[in-house]
């Protein structure tokens, strides 16, 4: 009996889909253990730092809508890059993203598995490895997405809930019993932050923490009616995520006190904590909750997005055809989901025992900044193609050109300020990594051109043409000189 090459369709409605970006954007983590970093740059002028990165990310989000609205698949980005750009540009992208979801689950896990050993050894003089935390978490989510879409989302949906509800009542909470310098408003003006540089560096950091709403384009094949919904996903996680950061990130500095934020950046102990167990005792324990649901979640969401990735390779030829395999029974992409696991335990364990989880979680982070800044860049790339040669009638200038052209541009400077001046070892390594990484994948495109066989690059496009009915689908070999 054939195995089944499909999967779930009509599965997700849109909660889901607004669940799995906000969950990929992990709004605790993203908030509570980047605020302080991001107020060492920005100081008092915080909340503009992320403001200012949610119109960067809001023009990303719409960019990449106009082409998930014609081109509904599950490989996202290399569907998308493949079919509107070129073959070897869609494969190249996708060797990018390589280092983004599919090492996501890992670094989140064993960076929280570090995180957590720390907090219970400080609270109650207890050891819980970080590589202990790894294993199990991962047995977890792997157990989670691979019984089917539904579970796996339904589980995102109520750890992103409740981790939100906690995150939303500290902040109001902070409103009601402000620190020193009571509320005020001045965290939103320029003149608050203690120069330019210091703000720029600021939105830097704070365009990685909105990172994660491209996550719901791959799930675009399991989707009720995903023209419709997919749009309305991404844009919808990056606006309900604007309103969280910009609301929380003012409030629990007014919760701190903003005539004492010296103190806020040098807190040995995480700020949100400290300010959590002022206004709340012994219930601040549900701030750190917050924290591990948010990294269980964000997890759930990346082992999501990438073996739907690795399905759609698989399928197109562009990875092994194994990948391709959907279970009978649950639907999902097995194959591809154990070697997510594989990669997960290998990553997170191997760079973790090597320099440690903590510097793991760092590390990544950069070349994860930077690796995406070209994914996305190649999107818009794709957008600008698309809707000024076949879908001309439907171009616009906002969305199909200047929102492209201008997030780039910011990609572009982020990349830079990421990488000049170089940090210290091992995050210094990280810019050699994506450069390194990138060449191995045009190089391997280039070898198997000259031996006449890229044909299995080739049917990245010729498979992304497959996702659309309203276009006539080429013969690889047409679109070698595409």
């Amino acid at each position: 009996m054939a195995q089944p090459t499909k999967l779930k369709a009509g599965a997700l409605k849109l909660p889901a889909l607004l669940m799995q970006g906000i969950t990929h954007i992990a709004p605790a983590v993203g908030l509570l253990l980047t605020m302080q970093v991001v107020a060492s740059w920005a100081g008092i002028a915080t909340p503009l730092a992320y403001t200012i990165a949610f119109c960067v990310v809001l023009t990303l989000g719409i960019s990449l809508a106009q082409l998930a609205r014609h081109l509904p698949s599950a490989g996202g980005y290399y569907t998308y890059v493949s079919r509107t750009v070129h073959p070897y540009a869609g494969f190249l992208t996708a060797w990018l993203y390589f280092l983004y979801d599919p090492t996501g689950t890992a670094i989140n896990l064993a960076f929280m598995g570090y995180w957590l050993d720390g907090t219970v050894k400080a609270e109650y003089g207890l050891h819980f490895p970080w590589w202990a935390f790894l294993l199990a978490s991962t047995a977890l989510v792997t157990f989670l997405v691979y019984r089917g879409i539904e579970i796996s989302t339904r589980a995102m949906a109520i750890l992103a809930l409740a981790e939100v509800a906690i995150v939303v009542g500290l902040a109001v909470s902070c409103l009601f019993l402000p620190g020193e310098g009571g509320v005020n408003f001045s965290s939103f003006l320029p003149v608050s932050a203690p120069n330019a540089r210091g703000l720029y560096l600021g939105v830097v950091f704070s365009i990685f923490a909105f990172t994660g709403f491209e996550s719901v384009a791959p799930l675009a094949e399991e989707t009720e009616n995903p023209r419709r919904n997919l749009p309305r996903g991404i844009v919808g996680s990056i606006l309900l995520m604007g309103a969280f950061y910009l609301f929380c990130s003012w409030a629990v500095l007014v919760g701190w006190g903003t005539d004492r934020l010296e103190s806020f950046v040098r807190s040995s102990e995480n700020p949100s904590f400290v300010v959590a167990r002022r206004l709340w005792g012994g219930a601040w324990i549900l701030v750190f909750l917050a924290v591990l649901k948010s990294i269980l979640a964000v997890s759930i969401a990346c082992t999501n997005a990438a073996t739907r990735v690795f399905f759609a390779m698989g399928r197109a030829g562009a990875l092994p055809g194994f990948l391709a395999q959907v279970h009978p029974r649950y639907q999902t992409p097995a194959n591809a989901i154990w070697l997510q696991a594989v990669l997960t335990l290998a990553i997170g364990l191997g760079l973790g025992f090597w320099i440690g989880p903590d510097q793991e979680f760092y590390f990544m982070a950069v070349v994860i900044t930077l690796g995406m800044a070209l994914v996305y860049s190649a999107g818009n790339a794709g957008v600008i193609r698309l809707y000024t040669s076949e879908r001309r009638s439907e171009f616009r200038w906002l969305p199909h050109c200047v929102f492209p052209l201008v997030s780039t541009a910011a990609l572009i400077w982020v990349g830079y300020r990421s990488v000049f001046p170089l940090p210290p070892p091992p995050i210094g390594y990280a810019p050699w990594l994506v450069a390194v990484w990138l060449a191995l994948g045009m190089i391997l495109v280039w070898v198997f051109r000259r031996a006449g066989r890229e044909d299995w690059v080739l049917r990245a496009g010729q498979a992304a043409y497959e996702q659309s009915a309203e276009v006539e689908i080429p013969r690889a070999s047409e679109m070698k000189g595409a």
